[in-house]
């Protein structure tokens, strides 16, 4: 069964906020013993971590995206051959 628009976007909302709250409780929970240049340092980690990750993702949905697009191009030709042939059996028969 196929996913709804409107399952779809809540769960896009959920994860957001996760995003959101688990960032929040990174920067909650460092010590602040630490040494500023070590939190930099530590941010610049997480920072390229995510973006492998984002990068991935938006790999992933591009992949998707370029999957339906040959899916829907597909479907177009069909409905074409199929609305000339029935076209050409009305006006022949």
């Amino acid at each position: 069964m196929t996913e709804k628009r409107a399952d779809y976007r809540k769960k896009q909302q959920k994860e957001k906020l996760k995003k959101v709250f688990d960032s929040f409780k990174r920067q909650k929970k460092s010590d602040p013993s630490i040494d500023t240049a070590d939190q930099k340092t530590e941010t610049q980690d997480s920072q390229k971590f995510e973006s492998r990750e984002n990068f991935s993702l938006k790999e992933e949905r591009e992949n998707k995206i370029n999957r339906l697009k040959k899916r829907l191009n597909y479907a177009i030709l069909i409905v074409v051959v199929l609305l000339i042939i029935v076209l050409f059996a009305l006006f022949k028969l």
